[in-house]
């Protein structure tokens, strides 16, 4: 069975011999082979050089064989075209050098057009899909909600103050900010899905600092709008977002990533056995020996007695990650087998 063969039989919910295996931020930091190739350039120039951007992507695919590939991007690359002074800075992030201040200038906000914004993000996609045919492709963006947050505050959040602040405030321009970034963020998915990803995933980083009747009202509006046009399998992971389980298992996602604030099993309580989730190992296990990543791993995989599962982290991976404890992950994964 091919690895795409083992994604699609996971999205089925059919009976499979082990779990499919990625993890957020396998191409990057952690491998050498990226630090050596980043040197000298900014990430806008790796991202928006598909050349750049395909060698980064299946870095992770090479070293480690893992079952997918996530395109090699960033879910703030609207903003390049939409005149917020958008910079990534390194060992900062990313920093908008006019983030939005006044409810009026949700107005004037301009829509990237995607095909002309990020041609470099469809072609990189097709060079990728190319390369690896017997791999599951994965594409992403970013979650209105968090989208919002860093064009209000300008840069990563630690509460999202500002955000709830302006939300509060001003609550028709928040959510028309809400409904401009979700026709974005559909648009950017679109591209990526025609340009031939097997699967999208949305990452609401912020999602955490909302209550459940917060996450209610202001995003799960904008949410499902954009799930309802995607017609391929669709991951939602929201980072810090376990008491919104039961607010998210609403939309129309066919899987949720889970973070380390829940347990597996819990999590399945509250989604049902027809959702697919994706999770949990804790990544500071990946400085730690093989020895102990494999038996955090094994208490990970012993929580799972549905087929509709699909292993990763529960967030990204950190770049002080060991090589030797991330080879004894996947091989772990890969040498896993069920019991149901």
């Amino acid at each position: 069975m091919t690895s795409r063969e083992l994604f699609i039989s996971v999205f089925k919910g059919k009976d499979i011999e082990r779990p499919p295996i990625w993890f957020m931020r396998q191409a990057g930091r952690y491998l050498p082979e990226y630090m050596a190739l980043r040197k000298g350039k900014t990430f806008e120039q790796m991202v928006m050089n598909p050349e750049l951007a395909v060698e980064i992507t299946l870095q992770p695919i090479i070293r480690f064989d893992l079952d997918a590939a996530i395109i090699f991007s960033d879910i703030l690359i609207p903003f390049y075209s939409m005149k917020r002074g958008l910079e990534i800075k390194s060992g900062i992030g990313p920093i908008l050098q006019y983030p939005i201040v006044h409810p009026e200038e949700v107005d004037d906000l301009y829509l990237p057009i995607s095909g002309k914004n990020f041609p470099y993000l469809i072609e990189s996609i097709k060079m990728v899909r190319e390369k690896i045919p017997d791999k599951w492709l994965i594409g992403f963006a970013g979650s209105p909600f968090t989208l919002a947050s860093y064009l209000i505050e300008g840069k990563s959040t630690r509460n999202a103050l500002a955000t709830k602040v302006f939300a509060y405030r001003y609550p028709d321009a928040f959510a028309k900010l809400l409904d401009k970034l979700a026709s974005i963020v559909t648009s950017q998915l679109l591209i990526q899905i025609n340009a031939g990803v097997d699967m999208i995933q949305i990452f609401d980083s912020w999602a955490g600092f909302l209550s459940p009747s917060q996450y209610s009202e202001w995003v799960l509006p904008p949410l499902t709008k954009i799930l309802k046009k995607i017609d391929v399998p669709k991951i939602i992971y929201a980072r810090g977002s376990s008491h919104l389980l039961p607010v998210l298992k609403k939309c129309n996602a066919d899987g949720y990533g889970i973070d380390g604030t829940i347990s597996l099993q819990d999590a399945r309580a509250i989604v049902g056995d027809g959702k697919l989730l994706q999770g949990n190992l804790d990544p500071a296990l990946l400085q730690t020996s093989p020895s102990l990543v494999r038996a955090g791993l094994t208490k990970i995989l012993a929580q799972v007695q549905n087929p509709r599962y699909i292993f990763n982290l529960s967030q990204g991976i950190d770049r002080n990650s060991s090589i030797e404890c991330v080879t004894e992950m996947v091989n772990a994964v890969k040498g896993w087998r069920y019991s149901f």
